[in-house]
């Protein structure tokens, strides 16, 4: 089991400072829109590799004063845990007058690489703009993606970032339309091995989620995801080698076509995914809210037991507002599961009584202007300061 002990906010959204020691675990938050519910869970989602629940700019995580400089001050994160391994403490943060990539530290020691941290905590998440995920853009299906493959595999990250660099690179290239051949081949042949690893690591997430099987209590429709890419497709007949030499001409071939559209039209960043329910067959971009939100949950808790296996890093689950559009039976289901996992798990609300069958059995808070506190109307307390 890994506890969170004490969590630490300095200058971050809108916390000024504050210091927290949950006393157990689930937590329940509540409180009024704007108290900094959603802020709290982002904070650490942030010790996490990546950009946190909202990807956020790092520069924009500071706490801002009107009439004061943005810049004059930094902010930070840090945490407390406790494991099989024994207590450790995870902090990030950017200081004064500082701009760019945040620091990780473990212990107190600058971690030289940032994804080094999914060493000690992972985290998956929830929030209300996931809700709409099947209804929007590809892209957005695609960073939720991204995010649970970095949570198995950290390494992903590197992939991901070298692969945009190098496509944002091209795209400008092409535009100047007086090129070196040699200099865009060497750009599209990192495009070509990054994005072939890319692929390759979504693809097998799916996999592994789809063998996962369905929910074990039966509350949650069991979810059959599927990769849209041609790469992936191939990346299914094909040897990863036969598939970048292909994608190699295929850039080639298309480059002043993409130089007419200003961008490529194939390539990593081009993926999406489709989620449907095994047992109707019916796709979640046609199913109602409410089922939508459900077989999310499926998908989320099923990455959480693929996470919960032995040699892995058992995630936190930080779920914000995760009771809304789901009915009585799956509130309540979803809640008695939570009480089986051994990791945090911190659910955001604005009225407690939602959570009424976790009295007794979690600890309920409240924030109020970002004060945190306990909850008069739940079943527990924290010490706070």
């Amino acid at each position: 089991m890994t506890h969170l002990l004490r969590l630490v906010l300095t200058n971050f959204r809108n916390y000024d400072r504050l210091a927290w020691e949950p006393a157990s675990s689930p937590v329940i938050i509540t409180g009024d829109n704007g108290s900094g519910k959603t802020n709290l869970l982002e904070a650490l989602s942030l010790l996490t590799p990546g950009r946190g629940l909202r990807s956020a700019r790092t520069a924009d995580l500071r706490r801002h004063l009107p009439g004061t400089d943005a810049t004059a001050t930094g902010w930070g994160v840090a945490a407390r845990f406790a494991d099989h391994r024994g207590t450790f403490e995870i902090a990030t943060g950017m200081e004064a007058g500082q701009d760019g990539a945040r620091k990780f530290l473990v212990d107190g020691v600058a971690l030289r690489a940032r994804a080094a941290v999914a060493d000690y905590l992972s985290a998956v998440w929830i929030t209300p703009q996931m809700d709409r995920l099947f209804g929007e853009s590809a892209s957005g299906r695609r960073r939720f993606l991204d995010r649970l493959v970095v949570a198995m595999a950290p390494h992903h990250a590197r992939e991901l970032a070298a692969c945009e660099r190098a496509t944002a690179q091209r795209n400008r290239i092409l535009s100047t339309r007086s090129t070196d051949p040699a200099w865009l081949s060497g750009v599209e042949d990192a495009m070509v091995r990054h994005g072939v690893a890319v692929v390759a690591a979504r693809q097998e997430l799916i996999t592994r989620l789809n063998a996962t099987g369905a929910d074990p209590s039966g509350a949650f429709p069991s979810a059959f995801l599927s990769l849209i890419c041609p790469i992936a497709s191939r990346l299914g007949t094909e040897p990863a080698l036969a598939v970048e030499d292909w994608l190699r001409a295929e850039f080639r071939t298309s480059r002043d076509a993409d130089r007419l559209r200003g961008h490529a039209v194939l390539g990593a960043h081009r993926t999406d995914f489709s989620l449907q329910d095994l047992e109707t067959g019916r796709p979640a971009s046609e199913a109602s809210t409410g089922q939508q939100k459900a077989l999310l949950i499926g998908v989320i808790l099923a990455h959480a037991r693929l996470m919960s296996a032995p040699g892995n890093i058992a995630p936190m689950l930080l779920l914000d507002e995760p009771l809304v559009h789901l009915d009585a039976a799956r509130r309540a289901a979803l809640l008695s599961m939570l009480l089986d996992f051994q990791t945090p798990v911190l659910l955001t609300g604005t009225d407690p009584d939602p959570f009424a069958p976790l009295r007794k059995k979690a600890l309920f808070v409240r924030l109020n202007d970002g004060a945190l506190g306990p909850d008069p109307a739940g079943a527990g307390t924290g010490s706070h300061a």
